[in-house]
């Protein structure tokens, strides 16, 4: 009877071991996705991707457009969780592609659209880093909303994304007009970073971005992980917070006076380029490469991007 016993108690323990293990190997409380945590999406304003955010999510990742016929199609992410380039390779053949619709993967549905096939970014199927680029020249991606919902009114937001810096003056996103803008260059002509949430010019407001070999290293011409944001300053009333990050390390924390926002927040937000108009007129057209771009119409704290951008710089191998 005691060995009987015995051998139970043996069973049950190596039972219990078992099950450790392939917890941890198999953490099933951990999000498989980086949206699946509903934490990360309060304030959400839209969630654009080349590869899946969220384990729920059914709908096509983009939607792209080619050259020989002008026709389109919808592609969906691959086993890896990239969008399927080997669907769209045997789609498009030897034709060049276009970006008509990015998908939002929030749960609002706030795509980003480009009907006019003469401003459309180019889609480059790169199987380890598939991205699209605007010509810089018109190209540009309106968001289906206004200034108003993607920020706080013209005010705070929050943006984590990936995206390989070019050394042209342009503008990588946001909308102008005049003195309000709300904007991110990666870069300026002066291998500069810059961030103006609300009106131009406060400074600090940049950050060099030169070659990863410079005296001053930066990630220009690499892939790297950005985050923008504006935010509330909790200890004083009359001014907040603009904060600059790369690759998950702070570079700009400065103060922005609480009073200045976007004014005409019925323009919509742009995507290659600036919105700056109701009508579809665009400027500071870019060359910047975009992979991923996930945007909160408030300004988030720390812990909450530094989530996130452990999450891409992992995924996206930076």
């Amino acid at each position: 009877m005691k060995l009987i016993l015995i051998y139970i108690l043996l069973c049950f323990g190596v039972a219990m071991h078992a099950q450790i293990g392939n917890y941890n190997q198999f953490p099933a409380m951990q999000p498989y996705h980086i949206l699946d945590d509903e934490t990360l999406t309060t304030d959400i304003a839209f969630a654009y991707s080349l590869r899946l955010l969220r384990s729920d999510y059914e709908g096509a990742l983009i939607k792209l457009r080619r050259d020989s016929d002008n026709a389109t199609l919808d592609f969906f992410c691959g086993g890896d969780d990239r969008v399927d380039i080997e669907a769209i390779d045997a789609w498009r053949g030897a034709a060049n592609v276009f970006v008509e619709r990015w998908y939002d993967q929030s749960e609002i549905g706030r795509d980003a659209i480009q009907t006019n096939t003469t401003q459309q970014p180019q889609f480059i199927p790169d199987p380890t880093q598939p991205y699209f680029a605007g010509d810089g020249a018109n190209d540009i991606l309106f968001v289906e909303d206004t200034m108003a919902e993607v920020t706080e009114n013209g005010k705070n937001g929050s943006v984590a994304g990936v995206f390989y810096a070019t050394d042209r003056a342009d503008s990588a996103f946001g909308a102008l007009t005049g003195g309000d803008r709300w904007l991110v260059h990666i870069n300026w002509v002066d291998e500069f970073c810059y961030f103006d949430p609300g009106y131009c010019c406060n400074n600090p407001r940049r950050f060099r971005n030169e070659l990863p070999t410079t005296t001053n290293p930066g990630s220009l011409n690499v892939w790297d992980q950005y985050s923008f944001i504006r935010r509330d300053d909790p200890g004083n009333a009359t001014i907040d917070r603009t904060i600059l990050r790369l690759g998950g390390v702070e570079r700009v924390n400065g103060n922005f006076p609480d009073n200045q926002s976007f004014g005409p927040t019925a323009i919509p937000f742009g995507i290659c380029a600036l919105a700056t108009n109701t009508s579809g007129g665009s400027t500071s057209r870019s060359n910047t490469r975009f992979a991923e771009i996930i945007m909160w119409n408030r300004g988030k704290e720390d812990t909450f991007i530094q989530e996130i951008e452990e999450n891409q710089i992992a995924f996206w191998n930076l």
